[in-house]
């Protein structure tokens, strides 16, 4: 196990990894820790069989491919209180996914690329959700042709999966990267669309088009819009989610407002949220949200009125973020 920074650190609630990632040959594969594409030609990730258990409860990630390599370490890891994202990208089998000691400690997310990229389909989370497991997708947001096209479709093989969630979250794609993906899927007269949408547009402001368009097909749908941080001994699956639910609010808040964004006062109160170690819907409940550091009163009313499913301010900004 190694600690990682993800790219999105808002969206990815994790911070060590455990084992390697797969590859496939002739298709890229996604590694969601850096949002990157990676080939069979590029060098696999090192793994770290076993080694010592973390002194405190982390939340790390692992690959389905190395569940049955780690699994007898993974089970120590997960009696010690640790949560887990699995990220379920192979041919992994259920018989190797190891068994939760809390709820909500063990979360399972299918990564989901632009269908022309060689992305595999999305199979079915039914039997993860029979296992009282959170499941669900991370659709990786791409510069393709007819985008909000591709966004549609994609959601929509995720809800027919089954997920609770379906996360939407760009796709970093370097110089080297988009030659290579240019390469393979522009054929040899080439194509000027595809070049346009690599080499010679706004990467950013599409993938913003494409999240909100995704966060508006989930919210019609009912679906939760971020992967729920696994449940740790000292955060209950409540204040996992009650974290998840903050941080991604942080990031559209910065996205809407940029520089005077007031998404900064979210993360902190997220954070603090975290290390406390309790229940959010309690504390709310017993009006004593404000003994957690960051909870000042313009962020503690954001949060009950996102808890509650409505009310200001929250509605005001979510009317904003869903705005076409």
């Amino acid at each position: 196990m190694r600690r990682v920074e993800p790219a999105f650190p808002d969206l990815l609630p994790i911070t060590h990894r455990i084992g390697g990632q797969p590859s496939r040959p002739g298709a890229p594969v996604l590694d969601p820790v850096e949002m990157r594409l990676r080939w069979s030609a590029s060098p696999v990730l090192s793994a770290r069989r076993g080694g010592p258990l973390p002194s405190r409860p982390v939340r790390a990630l692992v690959h389905a491919a190395a569940l049955a390599e780690e699994r007898q370490w993974l089970t120590q890891f997960l009696e010690a209180g640790n949560g887990l994202l699995v990220v379920w990208d192979g041919d992994g089998s259920l018989d190797t996914l190891p068994e939760p000691r809390l709820v909500g400690q063990v979360v399972v997310v299918t990564p989901l690329l632009p269908s022309g990229w060689g992305g595999s389909p999305v199979r079915s989370l039914q039997p993860f959700l029979e296992r009282g497991l959170d499941a669900g997708v991370l659709l990786a947001l791409a510069p393709v042709v007819r985008a909000l096209e591709e966004v549609d479709r994609s959601v929509m093989e995720g809800l027919e999966a089954g997920a609770q969630f379906i996360a939407a979250i760009p796709l970093a794609l370097p110089p080297g990267d988009c030659h290579r993906l240019y390469e393979s899927l522009a054929g040899e007269e080439g194509d000027g669309e595809l070049e346009n949408l690599l080499f010679h547009s706004d990467h950013g402001s599409l993938t913003e088009v494409m999240e909100r368009d995704a966060s508006r097909l989930c919210a019609r749908a009912g679906v939760d819009e971020f992967i729920p941080a696994p449940a740790t001994a000292t955060s209950p699956q409540r204040a996992a989610r009650a974290l998840s639910q903050l941080l991604l609010w942080a990031r559209r808040l910065d996205l809407l407002d940029g520089s005077s964004s007031p998404g900064w006062q979210l993360r902190r109160a997220a954070w603090a949220l975290r290390a406390a170690g309790k229940d959010p819907l309690i504390l709310a409940a017993e009006d004593n949200l404000r003994i957690v550091p960051g909870f000042d009163p313009w962020v503690e009313a954001f949060t009950r009125s996102l808890w509650q499913g409505g009310g200001e301010p929250f509605d005001s900004i979510r009317e904003r973020w869903l705005a076409a």
